[in-house]
Parts: structure tokens; sequence; C-alpha cells
């Protein structure tokens, strides 16, 4: 595939990934022509995407539509903007309605499966199958992803449903060292590829190749199941690694965010 169909893919996997984490946490899914907003339990901007699905719907009616829905629900939001995609008119309206950019994010994929290698001595990896190893990778990524500043209740209510983890299109690992969870990882099949989210490892077993062997793991059953390529948005600590595995940067994603509305400007509106 060429570079702009392998961004295409990955977009549209990102933005089902978007859909994933609502209909598992029990939130809500309103798609227009043009936008998608997805509205999480909880008011956490990670729980609350917004996306635009077609460039050609102007940036001011998708901001406009997009902050109305999220003062209804009383929630700060996320948006994702593609560096490969027709945005610079939504990065002015984002920037004009006062969003915040939070994080960079290389888009990496990788064409074939990586090179098997062992896994770190004393380790075992095990597919989430069950109730149990849906609280193991709950316990995991909760804990792991408050470095960057996500509270533990917000990543544990993405997995609350049991069900998002035990799907047929997503596969699910969680490594262990003496039966104890420390690393996690997930691929989500769609739209041809399959895209890698939530790997994630407790503070005190970073450095150790967990993380890279639930990634490598996770990477090579989508290309098992069918996928033509497997994709990811790097986090800062997991950049160097992606790339020494051998996932190659195509472009970037770059993440802003509203913050949820003043409760008490909220009140004084209505009044």
């Amino acid at each position: 595939m060429d570079r702009e169909e392998l961004l295409y893919l990955s977009d549209l996997n990102l933005a089902e990934s978007a859909r994933e984490w609502a209909r598992g946490s029990g939130g809500s899914i309103v798609e227009e022509a043009g936008s998608l907003l997805t509205a999480g339990p909880l008011a956490h901007p990670i729980l609350n995407n917004a996306v635009r699905t077609e460039p050609s719907l102007d940036a001011g009616e998708f901001m406009r539509r997009t902050a109305e829905f999220y003062a209804r629900c009383g929630h700060g939001y996320s948006l994702t903007l593609a560096q490969h995609g027709q945005n610079s008119d939504l990065v002015k309206a984002a920037r004009e309605a006062g969003l915040s950019s939070i994080l960079r994010m290389p888009a990496m994929l990788v064409e074939a499966p990586l090179q098997q290698v062992p896994v770190p001595s004393g380790a075992e990896l095990r597919r989430v199958v069950d109730a149990d190893g849906v609280e193991d990778f709950r316990k995991v990524a909760a804990e792991a992803w408050t470095t960057y500043g996500i509270p533990p209740e917000v990543t544990a209510t993405v997995f609350s449903n049991d069900a998002t983890l035990l799907a047929p299109h997503v596969i699910a690992v969680v490594s262990y060292i003496e039966a104890t969870p420390l690393c996690a990882a997930l691929a989500l099949l769609s739209h041809g590829i399959a895209g890698i989210y939530w790997v994630s490892s407790v503070s005190g077993a970073r450095g150790r190749g967990l993380g890279e062997a639930c990634t490598r793991v996770v990477t090579n059953a989508g290309f098992d199941l069918g996928a033509r390529a497997v994709s990811l948005q790097a986090s800062p600590m997991g950049d160097a690694i992606y790339r020494r595995m051998g996932y190659v940067e195509l472009s970037n994603y770059h993440m802003l965010w509203s913050p949820p509305p003043d409760p008490a400007l909220t009140a004084k509106e209505g009044a």
C-alpha cells in the first residue's frame, strides 16, 4: 500500500477506537455527516472524543456542533488532528475556540510481521480470554496511565465491560512475572488493518522489555488474523521502542483538549 492509503486506514482505525471505548464504557456515540462525537460516562476528555470524519465539513460548523454537544453533556473533550489530513482550517478554528495542544503522537506503521524474539526471562504472556484476564489488563492499564495524568478510575471505566477485551476483533495480552500482571497491550482490527492501543506498563516494571514483548505479540497477532498493516500512535515513552522494533513514522497526530465547563459558570448562564 502507498503512504496515503496506509494513513487513511490508520485514521479510520483510530476513529473506530473512539467508538470502541465509548461502547465499552457505556457511553454514547453521535454521528452526523462529517462528524463523530463520543461521550463517556465520566467528564474526562480521554473518554470524550471529537473527530471530523470528512474534511469537507466546514470547520466552524464542526466546532459549533462539538461545543454544543459536550456542553449538554457537561464534559470536556479531546480532538485529534492528523498532520497528513486537510486540517489547517480546523486547527485554526480549534485554537480560536480555546483548545490547548497536549500531545504529539507519531503515526507509525508496519506492513509485515515483526521479528520473533524471546520474551524477557521469567515472564509469561497470556492472551486475555476470560474475566480474570480482563481484570488483570484493567489493573495494569489503570495504574500505568496515571503517568500521563489519567486517573485510574477513568482508564478502568474504558474497560468496565468485559466484552471490550473479549471481542473477536480485539487481541489483548498481559505479561506476568510470578503471576503478577505487569504490562499489557491490545490490537483492534478494523478496515483491513490492526491498531495497537493501551500499551501499558506499571511503573515498577518499565525498562525490562515487557511492554515491548506485549506489543510485538499483538502486532503479529493482527497479521495472523489478516491485517494488511498494523498502526499505532506512539506515546512519548514508547516512541524509541517502537522505532527499534521496526515501526516507521509516516506522519503524526496532535491531540488538543477542551476542559469540562466550569459548573459555576454553567449554573450562572442557566439562571
